[in-house]
Order: structure tokens, then C-alpha cells, then sequence
């Protein structure tokens, strides 16, 4: 879709280079015949010529001679075609342009409205903008709410689902349909305009997931107390990895190996286990996971309590989350038939 708009783009903007070529070389032509067949300045040369190709005719300044006459004869209506030509190409590209953008904006609407199980994404600033570009890794319906349509065109691809306005005023938070939303992130700088978006947010849905960015630690109880799943600061989290990178090296690359898989075909997932799944009841050691769906269990969620590390005698059960690593493929087959 995106390379055939651009292919249309390519297209009009042809045909009106093409327009304005004729047009200055029409003129240019008209201009040079103009002085040399009636031995015109070149002011009134071009000026004969302007009126000539408008169809205007004040009569002040007119052809004399014979060969002039006919010169404007053929003239007028080149010069009729080229003008009409242009215009219309002029006119064609402003005016596709604003319909494809309605039409566009229309679907859009329409897209959004009918979206389930998606994550809305507050703001696009410094943190925001990494969290773009972790989303485009991920398989998962993402809508973006900022208040500068400048910043949205200059972060966000043609296509991306979007909405211009203030993610603190609740009817954009409908607009983005947060009552069927999964998860919010909310990533704008203030901690306080954060805490809104969390009450406001958990208002309109109280199962949705809201992971909050903090950047003072004295707000991170206030946003957890306001409904926040949870509440992250990035300049803590970079202090650490300084700290870990120096201390421990390998051990960081081993977790942003785990976490951040961008150019390998490795994948860190959490899947739920319905009652219905074969592994409900089993012992990690008799499930065989390993053995014969290719992916490592890291740990286990249960009850509110995570299991790292579990051991073989871990006994499954149901509504459990696995944290799981291996290649994408298998971790997909092991979610299908955790599905029962």
C-alpha cells in the first residue's frame, strides 16, 4: 500500500514538472518570437506573451505586422493547452491529496473503533520514541495518542495507527478505545500528567494493564496506588545496566541477549496455561518441554509470586505463566497447544 501511494506521489508530481517545463518554455519561445518578429523590448515582448496565453487581450499592446498575427495565432492555443494543463495537474494534486488524507483518516477512525486486545501508547518523546521502536518488533495492534501531529510524522511510518490530542483529556482516551484495550503505556514526561492517565485510563477499563514512566522515585508509590500495573524509570534502569556492563559484561549481554532478540530469530514470550492444556498437572521434568517443543523454561507466575529458576519436581497448574525463551516458530506451536 505504502509503495503505490508512492508510486501515485511519483506520478502527480510527473505530470506537473512536466506542466511547468512547457509552460516556461512556451513563455520563453512566445517571448524571443515576440522581439524578434515585431521588434518589441523585452518587457512588452513578455507581457504580449502573458496576455496572449491567458486569453486576457487588453489591446494596449498587439501584434502589427502579418507574421506577428500569425504567430499569436499559434500561440493561443499551445499556449490554451499548456495553461489548462497545468492547472489541472496543480488542481488534481491538492485535491487528491486532501481526499486520500480524509479518506485515510476516515479508515483510520474506523479501525481504531473496532480494535480489541490492542495497547495504546501515551506520547512521543524521548522514552516514547524507544518504545516505538520496540513495538515495530512486535506482533501486536498498537495505537499512538500525542499532541503534536508534527512529532507523528517525523517518528511515526505511513500507516500507524494514530490520534492527534492530549492523552490527558478522557474523550481521546475513547477515541482510542481504551475500554477494549489490553495494555496502556504512559510515557510523557510529567509524573503527574502519567498519574492522570492511569486513574483516568483505569477508570474506563479496570482490567487494562497500565505500565507508567517515572522519572522521580517518590512517584512511583503514588502511581502504583492510582492503578498502575508498573511503574518503570528509565534513568534507574540505565544507571543499572552502567553498573552491570562494567561489573558483570557477559551477564548483561546474556539478558539484553534475551530481551532485545531485534536481529535473531529468538523470541522471550509469557504464555498462560488453560486447564485444557496437556502440561496442566504435569512435573516440568514429565511436561518435557525441552525435549520436545524446543523452548527453555526461565520461570514461573503464580499467584502473584514469580518461580525463577523452578526446578524438574515443579508440578503445573492452571492459570500458571511460563516465561519461555527459544526460536520464534517453536515458541509459537508451544502457545497454540497451551491453549488446549
Amino acid at each position: 500500500m505504502k509503495a503505490s501511494k508512492w508510486m501515485d506521489l511519483r506520478v502527480r508530481f510527473r505530470h506537473i514538472l512536466f506542466a511547468v517545463i512547457g509552460f516556461v518554455v512556451l513563455v520563453s519561445v512566445s517571448t524571443i518570437g515576440f522581439m524578434t518578429i515585431e521588434e518589441l523590448s523585452f518587457f512588452d515582448a513578455f507581457y504580449l506573451t502573458i496576455i496572449s496565453l491567458m486569453t486576457v487581450g487588453y489591446g494596449d499592446i498587439v501584434p502589427e505586422s502579418e507574421a506577428g498575427k500569425r504567430f499569436a495565432l499559434l500561440l493561443i492555443p499551445f499556449g490554451v493547452a499548456v495553461v489548462t494543463y497545468a492547472t489541472g495537474a496543480v488542481a488534481s494534486y491538492f485535491i487528491e491529496h486532501q481526499l486520500s488524507e480524509k479518506v485515510w483518516n476516515k479508515r483510520m477512525e474506523h479501525t481504531i473503533k473496532n480494535l480489541e486486545n490492542h495497547i495504546i501508547v501515551c506520547g512521543l518523546g524521548r522514552v516514547g520514541k524507544q518504545v516505538f521502536e520496540q513495538l515495530q518488533e512486535e506482533d501486536v495492534l498498537v495505537v499512538y495518542i500525542h499532541d503534536s501531529e508534527e512529532d507523528m510524522v517525523a517518528v511515526l511510518p505511513e500507516g500507524t495507527l494514530r490520534i492527534i490530542g492530549s492523552p490527558l483529556e478522557e474523550g481521546i482516551l475513547k477515541e482510542a478505545n481504551v475500554e477494549k484495550a489490553r495494555g496502556l503505556i504512559a510515557a510523557l514526561p510529567s509524573d503527574s500528567d502519567n498519574v492522570f492517565i492511569t486513574i483516568k485510563s483505569k477508570a474506563l477499563n479496570e482490567d487494562l494493564e497500565v505500565v507508567a514512566r517515572v522519572e522521580h522515585a517518590g512517584s512511583e508509590e503514588v502511581l502504583l496506588r492510582a492503578g498502575a500495573s508498573r511503574v518503570v524509570n528509565p534513568s534507574t534502569i540505565g544507571g543499572r545496566e552502567l553498573v552491570s556492563s562494567v561489573l558483570r559484561p557477559e551477564s548483561t549481554d546474556l539478558v539484553n541477549l534475551l530481551i532485545h532478540t531485534k536481529e535473531k530469530n529468538q523470541a522471550l514470550e509469557e504464555v498462560k496455561l488453560e486447564q485444557a492444556c496437556d502440561f496442566v498437572g504435569k512435573t516440568l521434568k514429565d511436561a518435557a518441554i525441552r525435549q520436545d517443543m524446543q523452548v527453555t523454561v526461565l520461570g514461573i507466575h503464580r499467584d502473584g509470586e514469580l518461580i525463577s529458576n523452578p526446578a524438574a519436581e515443579e508440578v503445573l497448574q492452571k492459570n500458571d505463566v511460563l516465561i519461555i525463551y527459544g526460536e520464534k516458530g517453536a515458541s509459537e506451536a508451544f502457545k497454540k497447544k497451551c491453549l488446549g
